[in-house]
């Protein structure tokens, strides 16, 4: 049965069918159960100190809600903002639309689950999307509920938690966009991030009192009335200047997990390798895996190790030095099985890398103080220094003082001359201005004749948030769209667009050129997308894009 199936039920013997079971064994398991056989409840150690209630259910009842949530993940439309419990979302999706901020406000939501009780479960059935009648609406509260509440540990309280918390994200994404910006959730954990400076910071979600953040009177509104209270101990404003953490992991220049974790990987591994793999299973067991696990059986230290250095991988990326470092030495130490693909730099794209360029703009806003901003461009043979129109213009007027520059050497730096530009595709076209005796490097990339298509393989180069010593950036990623834009065709990719990175190219399999970055999905209207590369070829043959 499918959800429409699902969303169709009336009577009460009718959701025990859906269910494969009769409706006097329905009420057995959620009835006629003790509580003890019920439920199986127990407490885990919180990172931060005290203890987390589990309420894991019976086999029988868990089977019933693993069918549930199946269903309620079909029917739940996920917003943006929530990134916990989301299908293709994680802590590092929660995490990366906090990057290149100035400031990042935290706060928790207490006792998140137990704030859902039974009423508030019961009157979700009974609105939409579901529509379903009293007597409906109250059995699935009792599949769903334990102790008058969400219970942690059911496989339907994540979901239903999101589906809940509906309301609260759509007025809390609004008030983001009303203070320009960015909003996420994370399960009980809500961050807001802003580009503003420190005394332009919105009343409305943040008060500051001797340079302590509190929740604004707005914020705290709106959560309350969506029946939610504020931990008031766990409220938290991190500017760049200091950490700056968003569930868990670092967003200051790039994703990034604390050092203590890349530290004990390190250590497990060179365990492994003096000890043998027994010994620092056993050392690591008894010693630091003080988790709960009803087996009570230690985990498999292989999959421990495996599992984090899968982890970090997921942060940092495959492409990153230290996870292949840590990698190369658990490849080592196993069968081929469980051994990590190393991704290796190829000669062709090391080619395109040494093509990338970076583009300083200088000018006078409009409140006429100095602004200096940095976009990435590449070379295109045969055509120019390739850039979007939004890093070298604003409102359709060229910057006066435009400079590139090769990551390797930012000492050296050429005077940069638009030669066409089109607002409307948001691409330009460049040129150096060579002074004599400083000729610049010629390395470019070939312009792909193939037609882009859905799901390939693709990958972002370019230089977001950069700063001296940096090196450039290179991620893997698939085409997730194409579509065309106000005659203009673009595409857009499954891998996060940063501030800095526009104007980059997104090269094939073979490095050759197939798009441009444009703009992140955090902008208002971004989306990850790009401009395909054949478009160029009218900026190029068009008289009236010429400077």
């Amino acid at each position: 049965m499918n959800k429409d199936d699902f969303l169709k039920i009336t009577r009460h013997n009718e959701l025990a069918s859906y269910f494969g079971i009769t409706y006097p064994v329905l009420t057995k398991i959620i009835y006629k159960t003790d509580d003890a056989y019920k439920y199986h409840q127990f407490q885990i150690p919180k990172k931060n100190g005290g203890y987390r209630k589990i309420a894991s259910p019976s086999k029988k009842l868990k089977l019933i809600q693993e069918q549930l949530k199946d269903v309620f993940y079909e029917i739940y439309p996920t917003k943006p903002s929530a990134h916990g419990f989301a299908k293709d979302k994680s802590i590092v999706t929660n995490a990366e639309r906090h990057l290149d901020k100035r400031f990042i406000f935290n706060i928790d939501l207490s006792d998140f689950f137990g704030s859902i009780h039974f009423g508030r479960v019961r009157n979700l059935f009974k609105s939409s999307p579901f529509y379903f009648n009293n007597t409906v609406s109250t059995i699935l509260a009792q599949i769903c509920c334990f102790n008058n509440s969400l219970p942690q540990g059911a496989p339907t309280s994540p979901i239903l938690s999101n589906m809940i918390a509906w309301k609260l994200d759509s007025q809390l994404q609004h008030l983001a966009k009303l203070t320009n910006s960015t909003y996420t959730r994370y399960a009980d954990d809500i961050s807001f991030s802003f580009t503003s400076k420190k005394r332009r910071l919105p009343e409305e979600i943040i008060i500051l009192r001797d340079d302590e953040g509190s929740p604004g009177h707005a914020l705290t509104h709106i959560i309350e009335e969506n029946g939610f209270n504020i931990n008031y101990e766990k409220v938290r404003l991190c500017s760049a200047f200091s950490r700056m953490e968003v569930t868990g992991l670092t967003v200051n220049e790039f994703l990034n997990v604390r050092r203590q974790y890349v530290r004990q990987i390190s250590s497990m591994l060179y365990a492994w390798r003096k000890h043998g793999y027994v010994l620092a299973a056993n050392e690591f067991n008894e010693k630091y895996d003080k988790r709960y696990r009803a087996s009570k059986k230690p985990k498999s230290f292989l999959y421990v190790v495996k599992g984090k250095l899968a982890f970090l991988r997921s942060v940092r990326t495959g492409r990153d030095a230290i996870f292949n470092k840590l990698a190369k030495q658990f490849n080592d130490l196993v069968e081929d099985e469980y051994k990590f693909k190393i991704i290796e730099v190829t000669d062709p794209e090391i080619n395109a890398i040494s093509a990338l360029w970076i583009i300083e703009a200088c000018y006078d806003d409009e409140k006429g103080e100095a602004v200096i901003t940095q976009g990435s461009a590449f070379q295109l043979k045969g055509i120019g220094i390739v850039t979007c129109a939004h890093v070298v213009s604003e409102k359709g007027k060229v910057f006066g003082s435009l400079e590139a520059f090769k990551h390797s050497d930012p000492t050296v730096r050429y005077e940069l001359k638009v030669e066409r530009i089109c607002a409307h595709r948001d691409v330009a076209i460049c040129s150096i201005l060579v002074k004599e005796g400083i000729e610049p490097p010629e390395y470019g990339i070939e312009k792909s004749l193939n037609p882009i298509e859905m799901q390939q393989s693709v990958k972002l180069l370019g230089f977001p948030a950069y700063a001296p010593g940096q090196s450039h950036y290179i991620v893997d990623s698939k085409v997730a769209k194409v579509y065309k834009q106000s005659a203009v065709n673009k595409f857009e990719i499954d891998s996060l667009i940063r501030e800095g990175n526009s104007g980059g190219p997104i090269i094939d399999a073979e490095s050759n050129a197939v798009g441009i970055a444009l703009e992140g999905a955090r902008k208002e209207s971004g989306n990850n997308g790009c401009l395909v590369i054949s478009e160029i070829d009218d900026v190029i043959g068009t008289d009236e894009y010429k400077i």
